[in-house]
């Protein structure tokens, strides 16, 4: 297995993996029809999206850009064509954390690995019909990104909070505002990752898990935030999947100003069950959750308002991106935004409406 220091990447550049189920329109159950979608797209973006755990499941893969507003620009606009094709076959498309509606249609990807890890995980993986969003941005060297990977595991709690969206699982109120990451904190190499002293402390880990067969490359590793030699970024991948574009570009800009942040600000260190308590928080209540901060109990709006102002006096985000970011932190998650309707309606066919993409 190669697990390079590279030392030839890039400056911040970002990419993304956004994760959609396939639904029938009539009834919003699973339409097991990825290969639809990739039979018929056309060709400018047929190379960015690929398959999934389930059958009724499309990752989109972004390209590399430079620019934030370049990439949420390409999510408008592959997800345009895809929902064009979805209305030919009277399919929408949806993204959540979680499926609300309890699904029997049910059939796992073509794809051998998934297969392989089905048969590994058994019941863990029964209920794996979770979506997510995953967050690449890019670094010059290895070191500058594992301080950045350092760096962002105090702060991978807010990314639970503001992309919560899977309350509602499987046809079950679950209490839970994000389910699909204690649903992933079941699998043996997910979940909030040590901190890493250097290249070598983190090749030692891969290399032992490498040689004793447990993974057969870097991809094998599930943490919340992952070192991509391949890629030269690190990867965030601890969201919810979620179908607000407003919402989508707030996380993956905090993501990048995260990075920017940790290359001229110190590594705070905090003890694992502090790390676990404050991602228990951020996953049971969404934005109503409370922070273990320096000792003291903090109100998670108030850190990510505190991170907010940080970026800002570094000159590390825009006007109009802090604008658009306080708007998004003073909002209900879309969490909470799903137990309202519920609430409201009694009907989960109602909270499975919301995260369909428009």
């Amino acid at each position: 297995m190669i697990f390079d220091k590279f030392t030839n990447g890039y400056i911040f550049t970002l990419g993304a993996e956004l994760e959609l189920r396939i639904l029938n329109a009539d009834d919003l159950s699973y339409a097991n029809e990825y290969d639809y979608f990739k039979s018929n797209l056309s060709s400018k973006y047929k190379d960015n999206i690929t398959s999934e755990f389930l059958q009724s499941m499309i990752e989109i893969n972004t390209p590399v850009f430079n620019k934030l507003s370049e990439l949420i620009e390409y999510f408008k606009e592959i997800t345009h064509e895809l929902n064009t094709l979805a209305t030919k076959k009277n399919l929408i498309l949806q993204s959540s954390g979680a499926s609300a509606l309890k699904q029997n249609n049910i059939e796992l990807s073509t794809n051998e690995r998934y297969h392989e890890l089905s048969n590994e995980h058994k019941i863990l993986l029964d209920d794996f019909s979770i979506c997510g969003l995953h967050v690449h941005v890019g670094f010059k060297t290895f070191d500058k990104a594992l301080k950045a990977f350092n760096f962002s595991l105090c702060y991978l709690p807010i990314f639970v909070a503001l992309s919560a969206s899977s309350v509602y699982s499987n046809g079950i109120d679950t209490g839970i505002h994000s389910y699909r990451t204690k649903i992933f904190d079941r699998l043996p190499k997910a979940s909030i990752p040590e901190y890493f002293e250097s290249y070598e402390h983190m090749k030692s880990v891969y290399d032992i898990l490498y040689n004793s067969e447990v993974i057969s490359s870097e991809k094998d590793i599930w943490w919340d935030v992952r070192i991509q030699p391949n890629f030269k970024t690190i990867e965030f991948r601890v969201c919810d999947a979620i179908h607000d574009f407003d919402r989508l570009e707030v996380i993956i800009g905090l993501c990048k100003g995260i990075c920017k942040l940790s290359q001229v600000q110190e590594v705070s260190y905090e003890p694992m069950q502090v790390l676990k308590q404050n991602m228990w928080k951020a996953s049971r209540y969404s934005m109503d959750a409370d922070f273990i901060v320096d000792s003291k109990k903090v109100n998670i709006r108030d850190v990510i308002y505190k991170l907010i102002e940080e970026l800002d006096k570094e000159e590390l985000i825009t006007q109009e991106f802090k604008e658009k970011a306080l708007s998004i932190v003073s909002k209900n998650s879309i969490a909470q935004d799903m137990i309202e309707i519920y609430e409201k309606t009694k009907d989960l066919n109602e909270v499975e409406k919301v995260g369909i993409i428009k």
